[in-house]
């Protein structure tokens, strides 16, 4: 019993015993340092750590938050300076819409002890109790609006380089020598700038310029200085046809230019005879190598129209002949060239005028009247102011603006015309109406749409019945409409008696079918007596024939391949005039004649 009771007391008094309970010991601080530290920085940023410098240790997200957001309102209320010499630009980053991720860098900051494993975790806390950890801030900035501000500081500070060149100088070649330029290192800027305009502290930033070569130096001007040297080097004689100009050696000086072109990827200068500058000689030369176009046209073969083809004409080809001349100045001798010339197309080409599609008639109407002079010259001048017309598809045609005013200075003269009630007076342009008419007809045997057409108000027998239109200045009117699928050419001839009113086009199968009625609502002509005092009693005569009133109808129907295309009604009306007859009340002395109308006058003088 005593000598187990001692084996006891020697086993818990080794060292190893002491040992197991000093690591006992030392985990049971550890665990309750982790314990203590974790219920200290629970929810909240662990000591040590910062963002931007800006210590959140022991602070909730929420006052981490407002930490950081009040360092950045700070900092966004304190522009960036950039400067280059004595200049400098004040850049505050609202300008170009710099923003700062507030939450995302607050959850970095509360995930640097959580976002590991348990034991990477553990030892970062231990380790920010001896070091500090920092953590950027992050953001953006509209990079146009970054790109558009470096720009403008750009525009003020750059220098732009300056190509060698060649100049001509009293008659000789002057080389001048390349200046090399500075220019902002626009891209190293803005990656700067970025990383400033998302950090927590403004300063002044030095604006960063780097070196800018040209583009052409002296010796790449070497072969054009030599050119240049044999362009003035003589005289150059340009001709045409018997026709010749020479260019002094100083002319060609004053007129030689130089231009960069790209030679093997290498920008190099070119001399060249400047088209600008040789105006002066251009100017003589284009006259005597001109000659106008010929509009194509169209005329009749019988009763075809055929199209007349247009011709080109000739002009002065400046920048070819300009080329041509430079070309003759590098060489040696033979220093002679041709002036070139290049065609000159007319307005109406001859594929135009054939895609008009007016390639037959389609038809063709004639009124015969044999009138006095003055109204033949009426007729005759409106028909050629009504006719020679092109009419696209769906375009209108109206008379009365077509042929214009009627006017002295346009060759109308006075002639009989229906003014009034049954009343004929000497007009300006009296007996148009016999040109609307004659177009009227043609166009209804063409299968035409009419949108607008009146009859005279006086019967005039030797127009067709029912088929006659009146025109008046600014009121009655005739209308129609190409409503065909290529255009039309209306024409006409008149000698001042016979006029013929022709259309052309394509045919398209349309008929046409005009039916003219009977007359009706046919009223007598009342008559009504005035006495005349200066007509001895007893006598009487015809002061006014009177007219019959009527009405008439014409349908005008228009079939395609069998169905109606277009229907049309055209109602005429006369109204009654009535007779009026004078009776003579005058019982002695001499008499005086009357003026009369007969119905011989009604028929052979209309206002149409």
């Amino acid at each position: 019993m005593n000598q187990q009771t001692g084996i006891k007391k020697r086993r818990t008094g080794t060292p190893a015993f002491w040992s197991l309970i000093a690591v006992g010991a030392i985990i049971f601080i550890v665990v309750f340092a982790i314990l203590i530290d974790s219920a200290i920085y629970y929810n909240k940023v662990h000591s040590g750590v910062s963002v931007a410098g800006v210590s959140l240790g022991g602070q909730t997200k929420t006052e981490a938050m407002a930490t950081v957001q009040a360092e950045v309102a700070k900092a966004q209320g304190s522009p960036i300076t950039l400067a280059y010499g004595d200049k400098t630009w004040s850049l505050a980053p609202a300008a170009v819409g710099a923003t700062i991720d507030v939450e995302g860098a607050v959850k970095a900051a509360m995930g640097v002890t959580r976002d590991g494993n348990l034991f990477s975790d553990i030892g970062t806390r231990w380790k920010l109790y001896f070091t500090s950890r920092d953590l950027p801030l992050t953001g953006t900035v509209d990079s146009a609006q970054l790109t558009a501000y470096i720009a403008g500081v750009a525009k003020d500070v750059d220098v732009a380089p300056v190509n060698a060149a060649l100049s001509i100088e009293n008659g000789k070649i002057k080389v001048i020598e390349s200046v090399e330029g500075k220019v902002v290192d626009q891209a190293s800027l803005a990656a700067t700038l970025t990383d400033l305009l998302t950090a927590l502290h403004s300063t002044t930033v030095q604006v960063p310029v780097v070196a800018k070569e040209p583009d052409v130096k002296a010796e790449d001007n070497a072969e054009a200085q030599k050119q240049a040297e044999i362009m003035i080097s003589g005289p150059v004689t340009v001709t045409h046809g018997t026709d010749s100009w020479t260019i002094t050696a100083d002319q060609i000086a004053s007129y030689m230019g130089f231009t960069a072109k790209d030679v093997n990827g290498v920008s190099t200068l070119v001399p060249q005879m400047d088209v600008t500058k040789l105006e002066p000689l251009l100017t003589q030369i284009t006259p005597l190598v001109a000659s106008e176009p010929t509009d194509a046209s169209f005329a009749l073969d019988g009763t075809t129209p055929k199209v007349v083809p247009g011709k080109d004409g000739e002009q002065l080809d400046s920048a070819a002949t300009a080329q041509a001349i430079t070309e003759a100045t590098l060489k040696s001798d033979g220093r002679t060239v041709e002036v070139v010339t290049a065609k000159k197309a007319p307005t109406f080409t001859t594929e135009a005028a054939e895609a008009m599609g007016i390639k037959e008639q389609l038809s063709t109407y004639t009124t015969k009247y044999n009138c006095p002079t003055n109204r033949q010259i009426n007729v005759r001048i409106t028909t050629g102011y009504a006719s020679n017309v092109f009419l696209a598809p769906g375009q209108e045609y109206n008379f009365d603006k077509q042929i214009g005013p009627r006017t002295t200075e346009r060759g109308y003269k006075l002639a009989p015309g229906i003014v009034g009630p049954n009343t004929l007076d000497d007009v300006l342009g009296g007996g148009i109406c016999q040109v609307s008419t004659t177009m009227f007809n043609a166009v209804i045997e063409a299968g035409l749409k009419v949108t607008e057409r009146h009859n005279h108000s006086i019967y005039i027998s030797h127009y067709p019945k029912g088929r006659d239109a009146t025109v008046t200045v600014g009121g009655k009117n005739l209308r129609f409409v190409n409503d065909t699928d290529k255009y039309i050419w209306i024409m006409g001839t008149s000698t001042g008696v016979v006029t013929t009113i022709s259309i052309y086009g394509t045919k398209d199968g349309r008929v046409p079918t005009i039916t003219v009625g009977s007359f009706y609502g046919v009223s007598s002509v009342a008559t009504v007596t005035t006495q005349i005092p200066t007509l001895m009693s007893g006598k009487t005569t015809i002061i006014d024939p009177g007219q019959v009133g009527k009405n008439l109808k014409t349908t005008y129907v228009v079939t395609k391949n069998g169905t109606v295309i277009n229907s049309q009604t055209f109602i005429s009306y006369w109204p009654m005039f009535p007779k009026q007859i004078g009776v003579g009340t005058l019982t002695t002395g001499t008499t005086v004649p009357v003026s009369t109308s007969t119905s011989e006058t009604t028929t052979s003088s209309s206002g149409g």
